[in-house]
């Protein structure tokens, strides 16, 4: 089950790829981060495993990570022969990449990660730089998408601001903005942060405040 975004509560099946181009202090699956933890499928028998888990209430793929998009050529192969519907969910640092799969996907669910997520402010205007490139690719191509923003207690209004600031200038008025609160929830001793922040974004988009639902329900 989707914990997240735009489907959450939607029927799918992961597919989940190892490894990962970036290295951020919050991630909810930091055993993916390493390209060694995988096994390989041909993509004829990745479909056999798909159709093996396939019910009556399946709604999409999800393909996720790690980074999936270090494999983006494997997943136009196995999308290409097997059309299914199908979510990318993405750190969107790999433009070139994305730019691949932008007739063989359906939605993204991309990230846009803050400086507190990351070592050094370099390091985070590098990934930054090549979201907003993602958003540029997806927006020319007419591609769904929306945008998810990981938040903590002390995540800076201002840093939200900024990047309402770059938002604004390519992003469509029709994406849907979410704002979802690290968990567990336990680490919010107050919420008037999160909504702050859910204020500043709903003066230009559509905006939900999700948490990872899964994680309540206890689903992997």
């Amino acid at each position: 089950m989707q914990g997240e975004g735009l489907l959450i509560g939607k029927r799918q099946i992961f597919i989940r790829f190892a490894g990962c181009n970036i290295d951020c202090k919050y991630c909810d699956t930091e055993n993916s981060k390493s390209g060694d933890i995988g096994e390989y499928y041909s993509i004829d028998e990745l479909n056999d495993i798909v159709q093996s888990l396939m019910t009556p209430d399946f709604d999409s793929l999800e393909i996720t990570g790690g980074e999936p998009l270090i494999h983006s050529e494997y997943i136009k192969d196995f999308l290409l022969k097997y059309n299914y519907r199908a979510m990318l969910e993405t750190n969107a640092t790999l433009p070139e990449n994305l730019l691949d799969l932008v007739d063989v996907i359906d939605i993204v669910s991309m990230d846009i990660k803050l400086p507190e997520h990351f070592d050094t402010k370099n390091e985070w205007l590098t990934v930054y730089e090549n979201e907003l490139k993602s958003i540029r690719i997806m927006e020319d191509n007419n591609l769904k998408y929306y945008v998810k923003i990981v938040v903590s207690p002390t995540t800076s209004t201002k840093i939200i601001e900024d990047i309402l600031n770059d938002l604004k200038t390519i992003v469509s008025s029709d994406v849907e903005l979410i704002v979802q609160p690290v968990s567990p929830m336990s680490l919010w001793d107050s919420k008037k942060n999160l909504f702050t922040i859910s204020e500043l974004i709903g003066k230009y988009y559509n905006v939900s405040i999700i948490p990872q639902i899964h994680k309540y329900m206890e689903i992997e």
